[in-house]
């Protein structure tokens, strides 16, 4: 998730004018990046959603070779994950690549490995229609052949499963999952699907019980994320949930939560408060936030 701000001689600018601190760089001000995050999250669900139909007939269109660096360069120096200093430096700071909206640092070998794999493995992420396929909505505004798909360990067609694999390897590696595209027993699989292309996942396993997700005040207020001692009652787990990066904030997770609320337990629509988190991550935590509507939304281990 990007967010715009001003750049640092801006910010350096405006402090010495005696401006209000809300403008410096949020990397200092993490309350208020989170603020901005919950802002955009709100607004994911709205217009932007028109925007997955043009991104995927851009991809049919676009050359399979990949388009040079500073062609895939967007918002150059600006955003949420920058933390260099300009020094006059050719290219610096977080940039989006426009081919597969992946956002990381330039000049970190570490970021622009990590993204040239990411790159390697956009071949995995195409899913072509099967025979027999349990669709449990569909979605026209993506696309003609936009839907979610759910696959199920006690299909028939367990083969499914295996073809669904490398795109959970690639799932697990950004969200640093050391399963490696393992499925938890009896959980299924929620697949977004336009175009042949895998738009988002969701594994969702059978809970019972489930903790509450508690925020503590640590050392110099900087806040700490833990887990109630007490169990309440879950429907279900959501084991994880990732949506590739050109297609987030357009309300495509919203999308697999709302089947996944209707289709899980047959003849029961579930409530958003009954279904359960597990460890998510900083951005998980706000769209857990944003989609329960409760700070203290279930948790499990």
């Amino acid at each position: 998730m990007d967010c715009e701000a001003p750049g640092i001689s801006e910010n350096i600018r405006q402090s010495h004018d005696g401006n209000d601190s809300n403008g410096y760089y949020p990397i200092f001000y993490r309350d208020r990046l989170k603020e901005i995050w919950k802002e955009e999250s709100q607004q994911a669900c709205l217009p932007e959603r028109a925007e997955v139909f043009q991104l995927l007939r851009q991809q049919e269109t676009r050359t399979n070779g990949r388009n040079s660096k500073s062609d895939a360069q967007k918002h150059q120096g600006i955003g949420k994950d920058q933390y260099q200093i300009d020094a006059g430096q050719r290219a610096f700071g977080a940039i989006q690549c426009n081919e597969c909206g992946l956002t990381y640092s330039t000049n970190e070998p570490e970021e622009e490995l990590f993204h040239d794999q990411f790159h390697r493995s956009l071949a995995k992420m195409t899913f072509p229609s099967w025979a027999n396929e349990q669709v449990v909505a569909q979605v026209p505004e993506w696309d003609v052949t936009g839907r979610i798909i759910v696959l199920s360990q006690v299909d028939s067609n367990r083969h499914w499963l295996k073809k669904i694999h490398p795109v959970l390897e690639v799932v697990d590696s950004e969200l640093g999952y050391a399963t490696q595209g393992q499925i938890p027993e009896g959980a299924c699989v929620y697949i977004a699907i336009a175009r042949s292309t895998v738009l988002g996942v969701a594994v969702v396993q059978p809970l019972q019980y489930a903790n509450r997700m508690i925020c503590l005040e640590g050392l110099h207020g900087v806040a700490i994320d833990c887990y109630s001692s007490e169990f309440y009652t879950a429907k279900c787990g959501i084991s994880r949930i990732w949506v590739a990066p050109k297609y987030r904030r357009r309300g495509i997770g919203r999308k697999i939560m709302a089947a996944i609320r209707r289709h899980y337990i047959f003849g029961y629509a579930m409530k958003y408060e009954e279904i359960a988190f597990g460890a998510p991550t900083e951005v998980g935590k706000l769209f857990a936030e944003a989609i329960t509507e409760r700070k203290d939304f279930l948790v499990y281990v």
